[in-house]
């Protein structure tokens, strides 16, 4: 369990966060490119200007989570959980479902 962890501006690339919750926590301008964050809790998490890229997002739940300027080309949100407003400023948003 990492809720309310400070991971802002790491690299993390392909990390496996895989069914981690990660409520409220400050991923600021963190590289998460490939990770594994299939059903991972970002509940209010803090994701601005996060590294999204290719990510594996299946049965996530974003719910509250800051997306703005997060870069998410590539990663398919078809089962991830997640209101409308979550998603306002992030970037290359594809395959809404």
């Amino acid at each position: 369990m990492l809720d309310k962890a400070d991971l802002s501006g790491l690299i993390l690339t392909g990390i496996d966060f895989s069914g981690v919750s990660l409520r409220g926590a400050r991923l600021h301008a963190t590289n998460l490119m490939n990770a594994d964050l299939r059903g991972a809790d970002l509940t209010d998490a803090n994701l601005t200007e996060a590294d999204l890229i290719a990510a594996n997002l299946d049965g996530a739940v974003l719910i509250g989570a800051n997306l703005h300027e997060t870069d998410l080309l590539g990663t398919d949100l078809s089962r991830v959980r997640y209101r409308a407003q979550d998603l306002e400023g992030a970037l290359h948003v594809t395959r809404v479902g």
